[in-house]
């Protein structure tokens, strides 16, 4: 290919970049568009969490939705609010008017569950990724649904995830129940004659902590392949 060629080509690119459709959000028919290829996006670069049977897109995912309607996201304020837990503000702006249109506020801290071992860079970090997919949620949750996703963020749904599955296990261990089949197996595998002797066996070759036997039938299922676990190590 001679230089004329390449320098038609590279020009005829570049008009194709510069004219790129942009969505504008008081337009539903162009919003229905655009959640077509913003789901071909999503699935396509593997941009969501399934959480409790539901899909939550990732802070990627936004940006690209922002980028679709020509809306962009800026870090505007970030403070620490306290030992090792920060706060951040970001905005949503209109690329051709510099007009803010969007914002939204988020924390993350240490004292989350998954984050106790994370420095404090990387704390500082995820406050601003959640800042970012919050103000996108304010203004453009519904886009989102539109697109068949949920419309909160997949950041914001990780503490939710711990709680809800630590919620399930204190029911499941606090439910009282009569006394079933796998809970009676699982009282043979245990040295001891008392219910306290049992729990007192268990906790010493699993280190888990049962306050007695009122248990379901799949919560001692699980205790039972943390003893056999333990058999085989041994």
């Amino acid at each position: 290919m001679n230089k004329k060629n390449k320098r038609v080509k590279k020009e005829k690119n570049l008009s194709l970049t510069t004219t790129k459709k942009t969505y504008e959000i008081d337009k539903p028919f162009q919003m229905v568009q655009m959640a077509i290829i913003l789901k071909n996006h999503i699935i396509k670069n593997k941009l969501y969490a399934s959480i409790a049977g539901k899909n939550y897109v990732m802070v990627e995912g936004w940006q690209f939705a922002g980028g679709l309607m020509g809306i962009l996201p800026r870090i505007v304020e970030v403070k620490e609010i306290a030992p090792n837990k920060w706060m951040a503000k970001a905005e949503i702006i209109n690329q051709k008017t510099k007009e803010i249109i969007g914002t939204g506020f988020a924390l993350c801290s240490k004292e989350e569950a998954k984050k106790k071992t994370f420095d404090e860079y990387a704390i500082l970090s995820m406050a601003q990724t959640r800042a970012i997919g919050k103000a996108y949620r304010n203004l453009i949750g519904w886009v989102m649904k539109l697109a068949g996703y949920e419309s909160t963020p997949a950041e914001e749904m990780v503490k939710v995830k711990q709680e809800m599955v630590t919620q399930s296990l204190t029911e499941e261990v606090t439910v009282q129940i009569g006394i079933g089949p796998k809970v009676a197996e699982l009282k043979k595998m245990l040295k001891g004659t008392t219910n306290e002797e049992k729990i007192t066996d268990l906790k010493k070759k699993t280190g888990l902590i049962l306050k007695d036997f009122r248990i379901t039938e799949s919560h001692a299922i699980r205790l039972i392949g943390e003893l056999l676990n333990h058999t085989v190590k041994q």
